[in-house]
């Protein structure tokens, strides 16, 4: 489905001979269709990077991107809509000016789903758990949950391929994130996705993925069934992986 082969990626030019680090040193990773995979690292290890470049928001640098066997920026040019992705700061993603109905109704109109547009919005604000009445509020009436789950809406409206999901939890308290991981479990068992979510935190990983990616300075460092990791080999992994309550 998802191809990542040798991408680097550097955000400072070269500068009196000398060249800047890489931010994403020679990536490579597969994810087949219906995969849901973590992607674990320490904040500045290159997830949200990685991320930008998967969904089209960045151009890499060295190395490839393929969806389907074509270009990432081929692919989406060819299927608007279908690959999605969800931050970590709701607050910026959601235009304060807009509510809830128009946030979500947005993005389903600018891929062409005018038809039925109110009956689609309640469909997917009873798929996130939210009630319709929040259909008519602005995000700053919505707590930190509902609007993520807002957010989680939009980026399942037009039924993606490709969900990406970037930190999509750590902005909230940990109630509210057990909430949000088990709606996320429920959307991976009835759509069919394939879900990259990133994270820094590898309870919440192990919680929701079948495979777990380490990402260390820049590099995937192991890469691993949830069911194995007691196998992992590379030091970084396993320090991640004894922070974790037995």
């Amino acid at each position: 489905m998802l191809e990542v082969k040798e991408v680097s990626k550097s955000y400072m030019k070269k500068w009196r001979g000398k060249s800047g680090k890489d931010v994403l040193s020679g990536i490579t990773f597969t994810l087949e269709r219906g995969d849901c995979v973590g992607l674990v690292g320490e904040s500045g290890s290159g997830k949200s990077t990685l991320s930008r470049l998967l969904v089209g928001l960045e151009k890499v640098e060295k190395g490839s991107i393929q969806i389907e066997g074509e270009k990432v920026a081929n692919w989406i040019r060819k299927n608007k809509g279908k690959i999605g992705i969800v931050f970590q700061d709701y607050t910026s993603s959601a235009n304060p000016r807009f509510r809830v109905k128009e946030i979500i109704g947005e993005f389903l109109q600018a891929f062409g789903g005018n038809k039925a547009l109110d009956e689609k919005i309640a469909q997917l604000l009873e798929t996130v758990e939210l009630p319709l009445s929040v259909a008519e509020r602005y995000p700053h009436e919505l707590s930190g949950g509902q609007l993520q789950r807002v957010c989680i809406a939009r980026a399942i409206s037009t039924k993606p391929q490709i969900l990406v999901l970037d930190e999509a939890v750590s902005s909230l308290d940990v109630s509210i994130q057990a909430q949000i991981l088990e709606l996320l479990n429920n959307l991976k068992k009835t759509m069919n996705m394939t879900i990259l979510f990133i994270s820094h935190d590898i309870q919440v990983v192990t919680h929701l993925c079948d495979k777990i990616m380490f990402l260390h300075k820049g590099k995937i460092v192991e890469n691993i069934a949830t069911t194995k990791l007691k196998n992992v080999q590379h030091p970084y992994a396993k320090t991640l992986l004894g922070t974790v309550p037995q």
